[in-house]
């Protein structure tokens, strides 16, 4: 039976839902609900020592960290610890340390559900103000180690041929991150809505894939070597980005734009991109709570589904070097993550789908434009700063752009009965969906 027959009988869509919801209810019970024991935290300050199990975000006012193979007094504990460190000493991946710190529960702030959101990423304690840090650098050599000795390379080698803030901007938008920016500065993308491109996430990643398929397909090169070729970018992107768990399901969302060039029935890749989705839960049912997975996994639906055929409605945007791709992609993934923005942080920006649909197109050329400053750098050396001419003026009209629209008045406004009106707004988009596809 072909997927389109299934959806055109609503007792077999309503018994197929049913299905998926008892399958997804059941394997979420063989997870423990009980926290591990690094939850279980003393009630005075006591001494910790713990691995560094993943990068350091460094920011203007301190580290953070996970620790694995946590003891609180030579007792060992179960799960990850969170700390927030000062700057200095700074520490790696693999280091051990050792310090005291009375460890907390995290505790949700601003209704924000900051402990089921540090739970997605198996943490479930947290402490603030370590004292007295011993840091014990690591003498073992691993492949995540030298993976992020090739990220901090490539950050470094990006802050040589680029100035601030376009170095921070770009790096983020490759790397994801906005750690280093200036407040006012994250203050224009929060306000317009355009703070997700600086995550590492499939929306960026799906739409420079789209985008870059289409350039590569209309030169000589063809159909089989874009794919081949675009396939390498993103092994080598994840790799540069540092393998992180956000950076390889992006990886994975942007395989599945150009696998869905492979696969010529829609319907299949719909399938292809659940069944993806599906593994990825099995393993880690908490990426249901997880923004970033939402947000990606709803965008490189909606970029392989509408980019086709919205790209025939709007023919008046010029096709070349893959501009309508591009436009019609960020389009499509904007309106379809609309009720998760609205659900999640009680907010819309009233300018958000005008500064999205200017900077979004912008963002796979940024993209390129940097990767290509980053390797002329490393391998002509200052001729890299000659070509990072074109990233710098993409990353200026973006930053231009963002800030103009963040400087509007009453730019971003609170949504009253945000989670009723994101179930209103998703349930449109499902209901006009579904009539197309019975069609």
């Amino acid at each position: 039976m072909r997927p389109r027959d299934i959806f055109k009988s609503p007792s077999k869509t309503l018994a197929l839902l049913l299905a998926a919801f008892c399958l997804g209810a059941f394997v979420f019970t063989l997870f423990p609900q009980v926290p591990p024991s690094v939850a279980d935290v003393p009630s005075s300050a006591v001494r910790v020592d713990g691995v560094v199990s993943a990068e350091v975000e460094r920011r203007v006012d301190g580290q953070r960290i996970e620790l694995t193979s946590v003891r609180y007094v030579d007792e060992a504990k179960e799960g990850k610890l969170l700390v927030w460190a000062p700057l200095y000493p700074q520490v790696e991946y693999g280091d051990a340390l050792v310090f005291n710190c009375r460890v907390q529960k995290p505790e949700a702030f601003e209704g924000f559900a900051y402990g089921t959101y540090l739970a997605t990423k198996g943490i479930y304690a947290v402490c603030f103000q370590p004292q007295y840090i011993d840091v014990h650098p690591s003498t073992s050599w691993s492949v995540v180690g030298m993976i992020l000795t090739i990220k901090s390379f490539a950050l470094e080698t990006i802050r040589d041929v680029l100035p601030e803030p376009h170095a921070s901007f770009l790096s983020g938008l490759l790397f994801g991150g906005s750690t280093t920016l200036s407040g006012d500065l994250k203050d224009d993308f929060r306000e317009t809505g355009t703070s997700h491109i600086l995550a590492a996430s499939g929306y960026n990643v799906s739409i420079f894939s789209v985008t870059f398929l289409a350039f590569i397909m209309s030169t000589r090169l063809g159909r089989r070597h874009g794919l081949m070729l675009t396939t390498v970018l993103l092994v080598v992107y994840v790799i540069i980005a540092g393998a992180s768990a956000a950076v390889i399901r992006a990886g994975i969302m942007g395989f599945l734009v150009v696998l869905e060039k492979w696969i010529s029935r829609k319907a299949y890749m719909l399938n292809v991109m659940l069944l993806t989705a599906s593994i990825m839960l099995l393993f880690n049912p908490f990426l249901l709570y997880d923004v970033g997975f939402q947000l990606s996994f709803v965008a490189t639906i909606a970029i392989v589904t509408f980019t086709k055929p919205w790209s025939e409605r709007l023919d008046f945007v010029p096709d070349v070097i893959g501009l309508r791709q591009a436009f019609v992609g960020s389009l499509a993934a904007t309106v379809l993550t609309l009720p998760i923005v609205l659900w999640h942080f009680g907010t819309v920006s009233l300018i958000s789908p005008f500064a999205n649909l200017l900077v979004l197109p912008l963002v796979p050329y940024a993209m390129a434009a940097t990767g290509i400053a980053l390797i002329a750098d490393i391998t002509f050396g200052p001729v890299g700063l000659l070509v990072s001419l074109p990233a710098w003026a993409l990353s200026n009209v973006m930053l231009r752009v963002i800030s103009a629209f963040g400087s509007i008045p009453f730019a971003l406004a609170q949504v009253t009965n945000a989670h009723l009106l994101a179930f209103v707004v998703a349930t449109t988009i499902f209901f006009v969906w579904f009539y197309k596809y019975r069609e």
